[in-house]
């Protein structure tokens, strides 16, 4: 097994995410939740992508990227995509003439919420078909909650809010 380089950078910036900040909006749905619409647009989830990008973007400005060989990186969204895209769009700017490439797709997502969970493998799958070098799902919940049905293409990066790190990242 290989590990990418931008595996790493994301495994670090969510280790370095502070819980009061990421876990705002709390850690989880409840059962009853999960089935409401606010669940579907992963209202929980936002305070944790919030942190995570301020994490990736400290690493960001000290050039963590470049010195992994990344080059420069930059996130915006894809004109030639739907209009539902996963949470963040990671681009590799083009360099020397070079025109600019997709990097990565990346989507957070509570396990407690397993319709937006597969609501995001679907979108993520899809999106690695659009040529991102990568597809992440972010899975945020207890370690002990089961994994959701593997996707071809689509990396699983587990984040436990009991130890508060990333557990087995892993490429697929």
């Amino acid at each position: 097994m290989t590990d990418h380089p931008f595996l790493s950078i994301v495994a670090e910036a969510l280790n370095l995410m502070h819980p009061r900040f990421a876990a705002a909006h709390g850690r989880e749905y409840t059962a009853a939740e999960a089935d409401e619409p606010p669940a579907a647009r992963k209202a929980r989830e936002r305070s944790f992508g919030m942190e995570f990008y301020s994490e990736f973007r400290r690493m960001w400005d000290k050039a963590v990227p470049v010195q992994r060989g990344l080059g420069h990186v930059l996130v915006q969204g894809d004109p030639d995509a739907p209009a539902r895209q996963p949470d963040l769009l990671f681009w590799q700017l083009g360099e020397r003439g070079a025109p600019d490439r997709r990097l990565a797709a990346v989507s957070l997502v509570f396990r407690s919420n397993p319709a937006a969970v597969a609501a995001d493998l679907k979108l993520l799958a899809r999106f690695r078909d659009l040529g991102y070098a990568l597809a992440v799902c972010v899975l945020i919940g207890r370690a002990t909650d089961p994994d959701p049905e593997p996707t071809p293409g689509v990396t699983p990066v587990r984040f436990d809010v009991e130890k508060w790190q990333v557990v087995r990242p892993t490429v697929s």
